[in-house]
């Protein structure tokens, strides 16, 4: 096709998506948004007249009119118009067009900076305003000056995401919140981050594409650095520049806000010394300024100090300057448009089902009625599910309505198109303000369409929390509905994109060549360490107890679908958990029929063992393929295959005792908490010895540990423990020739084979692991923890060298183990084994070396193992450090969503995201030693009350508890530590740790408790730790309590003792009312009783302005003369509510408006709390500032 039919194609391509939709066209086109699509509307609307017109003529041979309609064309230009339809349409009947063929996947760099002046100020209301400003934009990269962060909020903090995009940061060196850069990138771009020591606040990035180097640098320059400083800075930019020019990048882009001036910058500066020096370095560098208008701007003043230089100013396609989105911002945010091709991901398609309008009836006649058995005879089982899977996918395409859509990158639901013209008509008066002299008319116009804006924000995010706030109250809200929206809430974040991936040096983009190299990726992880070994000669004689067959029926197959999480994805057949729950007993026939036949022959269906992998990003650069693991989605029917073999197999192995108790891992009954109180316990009483002893402990970790099991090693243990005839033919058909193909944004990589490991998402992996690593523990002297793949070793020192002695012995079993079962511990260099020496003592003890590997073992002072980081004096404050700063975030996100979601949402989110944190291991983690850290635990549950409330700082922490129905998190860790012995005593948990519980010298009956023996404890210490001190408690309750007959029964029964009822809310939804309720609810408010009772310094005395009398809530609601017209409609509406509320006394009265009647109805009580809100609100007693 010739180049000029190509760049036709490509002009046209813009616009024929202009028919399907306005914004979509805004999103895509590269020239001027509003012009082009009126241009097109306009050529439409006037070819259309002229049609109808030229008809008229024809119809009725008015010649006249001809005359006419060739004169208004020759007005209006209408050839040109003509010219561009016409060929268009030509154009799309030849066929040479692709469906939506504008630019889409291809766009330009688009790249903007803004001085904030603080991040979160206000409420984080600045990263709303630019969520909503970007809308228009859709920047590629957004750099942000003076953010004002420190250390102490973490990178991942919640109040500081942007949709769509990952955030690297640049505190100010020194760790005060003042100044600092960030950098918000999209996750679908290629990025390296460079690390730069030259300049303090500053970021560096890389992209490159298709051989194209592209460095970007942003950086802010504070204006009261001394000299000595300017000169340390102006040293650290030119060599930060000139290493850039040695990596011989296609183009360099560098934005800042330098506060410095230069009169070529901007016309109405004058040039200063730092704009001087600035200049000299960046014109030696060959860049070019191109930012001319004023970028600090005052009502009377303004100035060009935030500035974009580049070495190729030829590539720049647009550039300027756009109005500030706050109005205690004065720094506009500067933008360039940069002919550098930028690849983004195109949308795909998914499936989705309207399961709730399913015809269930005609689904389970379909079913019932087709004839299973003909349609399987004489086929073998892997045909058998072909039929089974088209059978069915069928049957639900018919009855099942269900429709294919599009799934793209969107604008926040909050966004609306009033919102985006709004900003639009911003942007036009601030140029307006630039051409017309930057009077004080035009600038005031800014600020007032600025305003404007604010409040269109405020008013859409209004509009969308209301929607989420009904679907949170709508009890007929599915839980998994529910779940998301909160978790949406809670990260503020779609769905992470994997972003270009970095393959050969360069960045591939495309989906379908991404999905192929994680593919031969993970399928290169699953293949056995080839070494010298080889199985035993002879298998061992089978044992008298074998299993053969497999022990199911119907009802077993029912009941294992009801179990099924209705929110598991499904496999590649496309069959759904929700689909066979729709079927319900109508299915078990078939997959009956073809689990017996399965076993009947020894074989495992080929379509199950098919699995579609999604990469998930553990840790490190996104952009690394080895950076990421695979989750398998396979063939929910599979499962249910898997999970009759697996009742058969654990019951067989659990009867005969084969697994050791040492191996915690996906076990029932067993925990990862289970295993660490075992750990420290043995810990704690080395430490109780006396003298005190120390113990030493190893950690271990096997490499891809579920990837490289050895298949014919794993047949062979299965064999050994007497799993024989058809059962071990169907399992090595499960193992054997299993397939995978990666799936990313819907599309598909190849399909790759699977030469080894135990499969990933099934149901049998985990158990065939258990199975394969049970005999490392044969012979082992050291007491050794399993837990799934994390091995360590314990050893109390009675002498240090008999115990290295030990541990190196055992440590060289454990290698020798690995190699016989081509196995392998810590292949990584840098992630070797490593050991705690755990000791109390003041004198360090010399410890003779440990060997792995032929690799000294590490000593290290903290090592995490299952979660908790374990320190080597046990007191846990690594861990507890950890903790708050991981939960400290949340707080912030609360704070947010307090005026847009629902006290009960809260309430769950807090419990969910943020006390879950501190619930891991509290009850190991819990000691008086740690007493300022547990206090700052308890700090951050008081912080959430206060943003889940609007209470002030200051109110009573019991009472602000009692409000929300909260124990404290001191009462919760007591409650959760019986919670725990009372499964250890009942054998409820494993009996590793029942063994620990000292027995009473007479016959223990388990429903007739008795007191337990108390531990002896030498050490304070000791005494704290989890066995004495829960035994104690346990001693100390009543003998009803010990007696539940369930945990929840024990459970509730605590909870009555350390936690009151929640003061009822009665559904009302008025954020700001019941944040003013609660506040006289807790007596801590604007009320002069309760600010005089605080010491306040600006209240002397408690009384009111209108009398001598205490301004306390009574006087307020009830006697107050400023608010005697408030009070009368208040008062009229209680007695239409209750004609006989006048007999109540006044203390009766106050807490009626404060809480509602506990004889009430919910209703009622709705109604005189929202009387009451009312009234608190028209007082207008409550606004401005507390003091």
């Amino acid at each position: 096709m010739p180049n000029d039919i190509n760049s036709w194609r490509e002009r046209i391509g813009k616009y024929i998506y202009v028919l399907t939709t306005r914004s979509s066209f805004f999103r895509r086109s590269k020239t001027n948004h509003l012009t082009s699509y009126n241009d097109v509307i306009l050529a439409l609307i006037i070819i259309s007249f002229i049609l109808l017109a030229l008809i008229h003529c024809i119809t009725f041979k008015d010649t006249m009119c001809y005359v006419k309609i060739f004169i208004s064309i020759l007005s209006i230009d209408i050839f040109a118009y003509c010219s561009f339809f016409y060929s268009l349409l030509a154009l799309y009947l030849s066929g040479d067009v692709e469906k939506n063929p504008g630019p889409r996947s291809n766009a330009n760099l688009k790249v903007c900076y803004w001085n904030v002046n603080s991040i979160l100020a206000y409420g984080c209301v600045k990263l709303t305003y630019l969520q909503a400003y970007n809308a228009i934009h859709n920047f590629d990269i957004i750099c942000i000056a003076e953010t004002f962060l420190d250390h102490s909020i973490p990178p991942d903090d919640p109040a500081l995401t942007l949709n769509g995009y990952n955030i690297i940061r640049a505190d100010n060196p020194h760790n005060t919140k003042k100044d600092g850069v960030c950098l918000y990138y999209k996750q679908t771009l290629g990025i390296n981050i460079l690390n730069i020591h030259q300049l303090q606040e500053c970021l560096a990035i890389e992209m490159l594409y298709e051989n194209k180097k592209c460095h970007l640098v942003t950086l802010y320059r504070s204006p009261s650095q001394t000299n000595d400083e300017f000169d340390e800075f102006i040293n650290g930019f030119e060599q930060l520049i000139d290493l850039i020019y040695n990596s011989n990048p296609y183009f360099i882009i560098i934005l800042g806000d330098f506060n410095a001036k230069m009169s070529i910058w901007g016309e109405n500066d004058q040039d200063t010394y730092s704009g001087i020096q600035i200049d000299a370095v960046t014109s030696s560098f060959g860049l070019t300024q191109i930012i001319k208008d004023p970028t600090h701007i005052l009502p009377r003043s303004s100035s060009c100090i935030d500035l974009i230089f580049t070495n190729q100013p030829n590539l720049i396609i647009n550039s300027g300057v756009h109005s500030s989105l706050h109005q205690n911002c004065h720094h506009q945010i500067v933008y360039a448009e940069v002919n550098f091709k930028i690849i983004y991901p195109p949308p795909y398609e998914r499936q989705i089902w309207y399961y709730d309008r399913a015809n269930v009836d005609a689904i389970r006649r379909c079913i019932d009625s087709f004839d299973w058995n003909r349609a399987f005879t004489g086929k073998d089982v892997h045909k058998q599910v072909e039929i089974f899977n088209s059978t069915l996918s069928n049957i639900m395409n018919n009855y099942i309505p269900n429709k294919v859509i599009s799934i793209d990158d969107r604008d926040a639901p909050w966004i609306t198109n009033t919102i985006k013209k709004k900003i639009l008509f911003k942007i036009s008066l601030l140029r307006n303000y630039f051409k017309n002299g930057k009077t004080l008319n035009d600038f005031s116009k800014v600020e007032h369409a600025r305003n404007e804006l604010i409040t269109l924000i405020e008013e859409g995010k209004k509009v969308h929390y209301d929607r989420i706030n009904a679907k949170l109250s709508d009890p007929n809200t599915s839980s998994k509905t529910y779940w998301s929206i909160l978790k949406s809430l809670f990260s503020d974040r779609k769905l992470p994109i994997i972003p270009p991936i970095l393959s050969n040096n360069n960045f591939v983009t495309d989906f379908h060549a991404k999905a192929n190299i994680f593919n031969q990726f993970f399928a290169e992880q699953c293949t056995v360490i080839n070494n010298s070994s080889v199985l035993p000669n002879q298998l061992p004689s089978i044992l008298r107890n074998d299993l053969r067959y497999l022990n199911f029926n119907a009802d077993d197959i029912l009941k294992i679908i009801h179990l099924l999480d209705p929110n598991k994805s499904h496999g590649p057949d496309g069959i759904s958990v929700k689909m066979l729950k729709l079927c319900d007993a109508s299915i078990v026939t078939p997959l009956l029929t073809i689990f017996n036949n399965s076993i009947n022959d020894g074989v495992f269906p080929f379509p199950w063992k098919k699995a579609n992998v999604v990469p998930i990003h553990k840790k490190g650069a996104k952009n690394v393929v080895g950076n990421y693991r695979p989750i398998s989605l396979l063939p929910i029917c599979g499962k249910i295959f898997e999970k009759v073999i697996y009742n058969n197999l654990y019951k067989y192995f659990e009867d005969l005792k084969i697994l050791n108790v040492n191996q915690s891992g996906f076990r029932s009954g067993d925990s990862c908490t289970n295993q660490l109180l075992s750990i420290t316990h043995q810990i704690y009483t080395s430490f109780n010895i006396n003298p005190s002893h120390e113990t030493r402990g190893v950690f271990l970790d096997i490499s891809k540990a579920f990837d490289r099991v050895w298949h014919d090693g794993l047949i062979y243990k299965l064999k050994k423990h007497g799993i024989s005839g058809n059962l071990i033919k169907l399992l090595e058909s499960f193992l054997d020739n299993r397939q995978q193909r990666v799936v990313l944004n819907g599309q598909c990589s190849n399909w790759a084979k699977i030469c080894s490991g135990v499969p990933q998402g099934s149901i049998l992996g985990p158990l065939f692991f258990l199975i394969y690593i049970n005999d490392i523990l044969i012979d082992l002297e050291s007491d050794v923890k399993l837990f799934a793949d994390d091995t360590s070793l314990f050893s109390v020192v009675f002498d240090p060298i008999s115990s290295a002695n030990i541990l190196n012995r055992d440590l060289a079993k454990i290698s020798n183990w690995a190699h016989q079962w081509k196995m392998s511990f810590n292949p990584d260099l840098t992630k070797q084994a490593k050991e705690v020496i755990f000791s109390r003592k003041h004198n360090i003890v010399n410890h003779p070396d440990l060997e792995f590997n032929n690799i000294k073992v590490e000593r290290s002072a903290v090592q995490k193992h299952l979660g908790l980081l374990l320190d080597e004096k046990l007191t846990f404050k690594d861990h507890i450090k950890l903790v708050i700063e991981k939960a400290t975030k949340g707080i912030h996100v609360l704070r947010k969503l307090r005026y847009y979601v629902p006290r009960s949402s809260l309430i769950t989110i807090y419990k969910s995201f943020i006390r879950s944190l501190f619930d891991y291991a509290d009850i190991i983690y819990d000691q008086p030693n740690n007493a300022s850290f547990i206090n700052r635990i308890e700090s951050i549950q008081y912080n959430a009350a206060l943003a889940i409330t609007g209470a002030i700082r200051g109110s009573s922490r019991l009472k602000l508890y009692n409000e929300l129905g909260f124990e404290s998190l001191q009462s919760r860790r007591w409650m959760k530590r019986l919670c725990t012995f009372y499964n250890i005593y009942y054998s409820h948990s494993p009996s590793y740790l029942y063994n620990i519980i000292p027995k009473p010298n007479h016959n223990l009956n388990l429903r007739n408790p008795v007191r337990i023996p108390n531990i002896f404890c030498r050490t304070e210490f000791y005494r704290n730790s989890f066995f004495p001190s829960v035994i104690a408690e346990w001693n100390n309750l009543n003998d009803e309590i010990i007696k539940s007959e369930s945990l929840n029964i024990f459970r509730n029964a605590l909870l009555k003792l350390i936690r009151s009822p929640a003061n009822s809310i009665y559904g009302i939804w008025n954020p700001l009312g019941m944040q003013l309720l609660t506040r006289l609810r807790l007596g801590l408010s604007h009320l002069r009783e309760h600010k005089f009772q605080h010491n306040f310094l600006d209240t002397f005395d408690p009384l009111c302005p209108c009398s001598s009398e205490v301004e306390s809530v009574s006087h307020f609601f009830l006697r107050c003369h400023f608010f005697n017209n408030e009070r009368l409609l208040l008062m009229n509406g209680l007695q239409v509510i209750d004609p006989s509320i006048h007999l109540l006394d006044e203390l009766s009265l106050s807490n009626l408006l404060l809480y509602g009647g506990h004889n009430n109805s919910s209703e009622v009580n709705f109604e005189i709390l929202s009387l009451s809100i009312e009234y608190i609100i028209s007082s207008k007693r409550f606004e401005g500032p507390l003091f």
